[in-house]
C-alpha cells in the first residue's frame, strides 16, 4: 500500500513547482526578497492562494521564508527566473502543458477527448517556445556524449532534421570546423533556435532551413548530407508518417553517407525501460499518433526506404542511437 500512496501522491510537489513557473513567481522575489502580497499584486493572483503556494513553495525547499519575505535558493536561482541561460524555466512551463494533457489520461485512453491532429505547440508561439527551451534544456547536457558516439570522419555536410533548439548540430560544429550544418525545422521553432544559438562561437556557420517535412513531399532546395540526424522526432508520429518521412529523407542522403536516429526506445515487450514506457504515455496524451517505439520498428522502417541497418546502441534509458547507413 505505501509504495501505491507514493505514486498517487507524486503530483503534488510536482504541480506546486509547476505553477510556480508557470505565474513566473520567481522573477519578482529580487535580491531582498518580497513578501506574499508583493508576489500576489506583481502576477495580479489572490493574496491567500499566493500564500498558500510560496508556503508550499518553502515546505519543498524550493524557496525560504525569513521574516515575512520569500527568497530563491542561490542553488536554483539560475534555473527559474525568465531569461536564465539555462532555459530551465521554459522546460518547467512545457512540464506544465504536459501536466494539464496527463490530467485526462483516462479521456484519452477511451477516446472521449481525442488529441488534435496539429498541436498547439507547433502553432503557438509561447507554446512552441516553452517546448524547445525545454528540449535545450534537457537535452544540452548530453549533447557532447551523444556526439561522442557519432563517426564525424569524412563527414562534410550534416542536417538536423527537426533539430529544434539546435544543441546536437552546435556540438557537431565545434568539433569539425569545415562541417557545413544545417538545422531543419519548422519557422517557429528555428525563431527560438536563433535565439538559443546566437550565445555560441558556431552561430555564424549554422544555416537554418524551413521545412515541414511530414507535411510538405518536396523540401527546399538541399545538398547531398553525408549525416542526418533525426532525434526525437520519430515518436511524435504515427508508424505510417515515420516509414514515409525515410523514404522522402532516403534522396538527400549521399551515397555512402548515414542517417543516425535517437530515440528513447522501448525493449520488445514495450514495458522496459520504464523511462521509455512512461514516455509512450506522454504521446498518448499529446500526439494523434505517436508512442515510443522499438529499434525493430525503426530499423524496418529505415530497410523498407532502402537504407542498410549498422546498428543500434543504447546510451542510457533514455536514449538509444540507431545507425542507417545508404
Amino acid at each position: 500500500m505505501d509504495k501505491l500512496l507514493q505514486i498517487a501522491s507524486g503530483f503534488m510537489e510536482a504541480k506546486v513547482l509547476l505553477a510556480g513557473a508557470e505565474l513566473g513567481v520567481f522573477d519578482h522575489l529580487g535580491h531582498d526578497g518580497a513578501t506574499a502580497a508583493e508576489v500576489a499584486h506583481a502576477i495580479d493572483g489572490d493574496p491567500r492562494g499566493t500564500e498558500i503556494l510560496l508556503d508550499a513553495l518553502v515546505a519543498t525547499e524550493v524557496l525560504r521564508k525569513e521574516s515575512g519575505h520569500y527568497h530563491n535558493l542561490p542553488e536554483f536561482e539560475h534555473f527559474l527566473l525568465v531569461d536564465g541561460p539555462a532555459h530551465f524555466l521554459g522546460l518547467l512551463r512545457h512540464r506544465n502543458r504536459m501536466f494539464r494533457t496527463w490530467a485526462i489520461l483516462e479521456d484519452r485512453i477511451t477516446g472521449k477527448q481525442p488529441v488534435e491532429p496539429r498541436p498547439e505547440i507547433l502553432d503557438d508561439p509561447q507554446t512552441n517556445a516553452n517546448f524547445i527551451q525545454a528540449m535545450y534544456a534537457g537535452g544540452m547536457r548530453q549533447a557532447p556524449a551523444v556526439v561522442d558516439h557519432l563517426d564525424l570522419k569524412d563527414v562534410r555536410t550534416v542536417a538536423d532534421l527537426g533539430g529544434g533548439p539546435g544543441h546536437y548540430l552546435a556540438e557537431i560544429a565545434r568539433r569539425s570546423p569545415s562541417i557545413e550544418p544545417y538545422l531543419i525545422d519548422l519557422p517557429l521553432t528555428l525563431g527560438v533556435a536563433r535565439r538559443i544559438l546566437a550565445r555560441t562561437e558556431v552561430f555564424v556557420r549554422l544555416r537554418f532551413v524551413e521545412w515541414d517535412f511530414y507535411r510538405e513531399s518536396e523540401p527546399p532546395p538541399l545538398p547531398p548530407f553525408d549525416l542526418v540526424l533525426i532525434s526525437a522526432v520519430l515518436h511524435a508520429e504515427s508508424p505510417e508518417r515515420n516509414r514515409d518521412l525515410l523514404r522522402r529523407v532516403f534522396p538527400l542522403v549521399a551515397p555512402g553517407g548515414r542517417i543516425v536516429v535517437q530515440e528513447n526506445m522501448v525493449e520488445g515487450d514495450r514495458t522496459r525501460p520504464k523511462d521509455a514506457a512512461l514516455f509512450a504515455i506522454n504521446m498518448l496524451t499529446a500526439t494523434p499518433g505517436g508512442r515510443a517505439y522499438t529499434e525493430t520498428e525503426i530499423r524496418g522502417w529505415g530497410e523498407e526506404a532502402g537504407f542498410r541497418f549498422e546498428g543500434c546502441e543504447r546510451l542510457s534509458p533514455r536514449s538509444s542511437l540507431l545507425t542507417l547507413r545508404k
